[in-house]
């Protein structure tokens, strides 16, 4: 059965995440860019077996050696007298060593995960020549964090994408949260937080809804360039009826934002209302995701990109006022 579980994981990456040529397809085999998941989580279980591994784990990870020492895990940095001692703690307690070996059951071997890694960032560095490409650990966390960004990887925390996992329940993450927790989203988020981390919201810390709104659209654009031949519900994390209540209601939604006057409103909590992980849109309905204005985001990105000669990364640098206008944006 758990081997069952684990290739049922394999094929839906396979299905959902499969390359293949065709018209729309740009072509980036000639990319020299490979992503091979490093397996942080194994080489941390080594070194709490055998410490004098530890140093070597140190020279191999290093600054993300000390930020999931410090940031993640919180029991200090690796050189200090106890570390070590620590460290088997963490390791032994019993959700750490749950999470552990259920990793290794879904993640038992990561070259579908690797493929599909090195396909999408192939396709963002052909976007985007200029831009430097990450490295991706991988780390487990007791459930507690999904990724980390640093100036030069991204870490994702595997115990996070189990997929359908009944201690999701046990641990009560809500439902609409365990949706996404699956391996087939971890491509499409590690290059969503790379790209995000790249270019910062339009407006810092003081963004209106549109800003705000305009920068989701912006990377979810990004994503269904970069992963051509995944069905928009993983793009976008929505099942399936949730999909299809924001295309049939792509217009109420921009008829109700702009009624409510809401697009121009410096409010924080306001725009989270609209483009935050939750169990619906409070301003619309029910039946309709969190973040349900990530879509109409993306759609006024992929208006304007339709109407407008210009490369993705002039887009990305485009205001969201000077966007919206020259999209020319009617549902």
């Amino acid at each position: 059965m758990v081997m069952t579980k684990m290739k049922q994981h394999c094929l839906l990456l396979t299905v959902l995440l499969g390359f293949t040529a065709c018209n729309n397809e740009v072509n980036v085999d000639h990319i020299p860019v490979e992503i091979a998941l490093q397996r942080f989580d194994k080489d941390l279980q080594l070194a709490a077996t055998d410490t004098t591994l530890i140093p070597s784990l140190r020279e191999k990870y290093n600054s993300f050696f000390e930020l999931y020492n410090v940031n993640i895990i919180e029991i200090g940095d690796s050189q200090g007298p106890y570390y070590a001692s620590m460290l088997q703690n963490f390791m032994q307690a019993e959700i750490v060593a749950i999470a552990h070996s259920k990793v290794v059951t879904v993640f038992l071997d990561e070259t579908t995960l690797n493929t599909q890694l090195t396909n999408g960032f192939k396709h963002l560095s052909y976007y985007f020549p200029d831009m430097l490409m990450p490295k991706v650990y991988a780390y487990v966390s007791g459930f507690n964090t999904s990724l980390m960004l640093m100036d030069n990887a991204v870490a994702v925390g595997l115990d996070r994408y189990l997929g359908g996992d009944d201690i999701y329940d046990e641990l009560n993450f809500p439902r609409y949260r365990q949706y996404n927790m699956r391996p087939e989203r971890i491509p499409i988020e590690c290059l969503q937080a790379w790209v995000d981390g790249e270019y910062l919201p339009e407006g810092g810390g003081n963004s209106n809804l549109l800003q705000e709104m305009i920068h989701a659209g912006k990377i979810a654009y990004i994503n269904t360039l970069c992963f051509p031949k995944a069905v928009d519900t993983l793009l976008f994390g929505f099942s399936a009826a949730q999909m299809r209540w924001c295309k049939d209601n792509e217009k109420g939604m921009w008829i109700s934002l702009l009624e409510n006057q809401d697009l121009y409103k410096n409010d924080y909590f306001l725009a989270q209302k609209y483009i935050s992980e939750a169990p619906f849109t409070t301003a619309f309905s029910q039946a309709s995701p969190g973040r349900a204005c990530v879509w109409i985001g993306y759609r006024i990105v992929a208006a304007y990109m339709k109407k407008n000669k210009t490369t993705v990364p002039d887009m990305m640098l485009l205001d969201a006022q000077s966007l919206l206008k020259e999209s020319r944006y009617n549902p």
